[in-house]
């Protein structure tokens, strides 16, 4: 279905007071939720709005983070319970100005939730001339290491964003073969999942969705070991926990790692922009193998989805995520 951008803004905003969210969180939250639903991804923020996101914001103790680490080129957070998003939301613009001023930022997140809306933050940092590097360890346990039977890594996921002169290059996905969320999905929806790829508790390959309790990572070996670093990362780096040492109840062990590099600082800007921007078209320009199937730059589309709503005002949603959100909020407003 489609419906307006503001109508929907608003309607999120509704669905978030009556969840409980401070009053001076809800704008911020909506407005990650509305541009993450229009750039797309394979799970609908708004579609989410009940179930995910919904035990985000169970998770607050407190509504305000504290700085445990200052100092020019990095800053550590520790949460306190505040969801890792806002906290995200809330230092970028910083984070980018220090970066600008160091040349490269890092900056890590501790007992706090999951995050998420890592494209939309690697939209924020490039559109400043900045390369960003978003990292999670994504767990607690679902992943297994290579040739492996038992899980022991969160799925991990990793984005990143470059500018160009054109469309950034957006990436973001988890370093799993596939999403821990995708079993979940796969049992609302009555769907196989895809072989090769989740494990029983045995250690045995499935495709049911109510036997899948882990995940292989991506790319045999070799993803297996970026997971892993990640795993470190963005767990005990960052004060949070790695491995079997993260709680399977709990999503405070959970960090948050944060790289932005000023290009600025290693020469002209304008060049490092042309260079990216002919890479792009030289990757666009490349023959597909199969012609109805053309060769893309990451984030290419959903640059383009927003595009589309900035100028139309109206946002796309698929049906069933708008019914499962609709009918989410009309619940708490018959309440």
């Amino acid at each position: 279905m489609k419906i307006k951008t503001s109508e929907l803004k608003q309607k999120v905003s509704k669905y978030l007071e009556l969840v409980g969210m401070p009053s001076h969180d809800i704008e911020t939250f909506t407005g990650l939720i509305v541009e993450q639903e229009i750039i797309g991804n394979q799970f609908s923020p708004i579609g989410e709005l009940p179930g995910k996101h919904a035990r985000l914001i169970d998770n607050i103790r407190v509504d305000k983070e504290e700085i445990v680490v200052d100092k020019p080129s990095l800053k550590l957070i520790k949460g306190n319970g505040r969801l890792a998003p806002l906290i995200t939301a809330g230092y970028i613009d910083e984070i980018v100005k220090s970066a600008k001023k160091q040349g490269i930022y890092a900056f890590g997140i501790y007992d706090s939730t999951y995050n998420d809306f890592f494209d939309v933050f690697c939209r924020k940092i490039a559109a400043q001339d900045c390369i960003a590097i978003i990292a999670e360890n994504g767990g607690p346990q679902g992943v297994v290491p290579h040739g492996g039977k038992k899980d022991i890594f969160g799925t991990n996921p990793i984005a990143y964003g470059i500018p160009t002169n054109s469309f950034p290059i957006i990436f973001d996905a988890a370093t799993a073969m596939y999403a821990w969320g995708r079993i979940r999905q796969a049992k609302e929806n009555g769907e196989k999942l895809p072989d090769n790829a989740y494990l029983t508790k045995e250690g045995v390959i499935t495709t049911d969705p109510n036997d899948a309790v882990a995940i292989l990572p991506f790319g045999g070996y070799k993803g297996y070991a970026i997971n892993l670093l990640l795993e470190v990362l963005s767990g005990a780096l960052v004060r949070g926990k790695s491995g079997l040492d993260q709680p399977s109840d709990s999503q405070k062990y959970i960090g948050t790692l944060i790289i932005v590099i000023d290009p600025a600082s290693f020469g002209d800007i304008k060049d490092f922009k042309a260079s990216t921007t002919k890479l792009a078209n030289d990757i666009l320009a490349i023959p597909p193998m199969n012609p109805n199937e053309p060769v893309r730059v990451p984030g290419q589309r959903g640059s383009v989805y927003l595009e589309e709503a900035q100028k139309t005002g109206v946002v796309e949603i698929k049906d069933r995520d708008w019914e499962k959100f609709s009918s989410a909020l009309e619940k708490l407003q018959n309440n």
